[in-house]
């Protein structure tokens, strides 16, 4: 916990987006069942998404806590997602993420992965896509997506289901 709330520590302007620390190391295999032990806290397992298109992939689901949607994607090893699924998370978090149209890299879950933002007094049809998951990180076995307004409480939220996850 302490290395992400390190992580997210403040920087300059120039240097604040540099000095997030996405990848997270850690010896523990997550599994799904990590997940559902859980659920007391909270969490509820509400989607799980066909993978056969996700390389490396194990598992992926789209999880609710504290009233925000995560996805969390489980890969064998720990450098199976960072090799295999850092180009997929990147993708789709942040300002610049791809959520809509012919360059998603991977469909299954793709109207999970954005929210609609339109101006007031815009009718319902002019609705703007953009990312759902600002920020993601990766920690052992697992990328965990998380909801938030900007980038520092995105991390905060993955701060917090994560630590759910860990042993007390």
């Amino acid at each position: 916990m302490l290395v992400l709330t390190a992580a997210c520590g403040s920087g300059s302007d120039n240097d604040s987006e540099s000095s997030i620390e996405r990848v997270l190391g850690g010896n523990r295999t997550y599994a799904i069942e990590d997940i559902e032990a859980i659920k007391a806290s909270g969490v509820k397992i509400v989607k799980k998404y066909e993978i056969e298109e996700l390389p490396g992939a194990l598992d992926a689901r789209n999880v609710i806590y504290n009233k925000l949607d995560y996805e969390i994607r489980f890969y064998a090893t720990h450098e199976d997602a960072v090799e295999q699924g850092t180009l997929y998370a990147d993708s789709i978090t942040g300002d610049d993420a791809v959520v809509i149209g012919d360059e998603v890299l991977w469909e299954e879950g793709e109207k999970d992965r954005r929210k609609c933002s339109r101006a007031a007094g815009t009718p319902h049809s002019g609705c703007s896509y953009s990312a759902r998951y600002l920020e993601y990180v990766i920690r052992g076995n697992m990328i965990l997506f998380c909801e938030g307004d900007e980038s520092s409480a995105a991390f905060e939220n993955c701060n917090n289901l994560i630590t759910l996850l860990e042993p007390a």
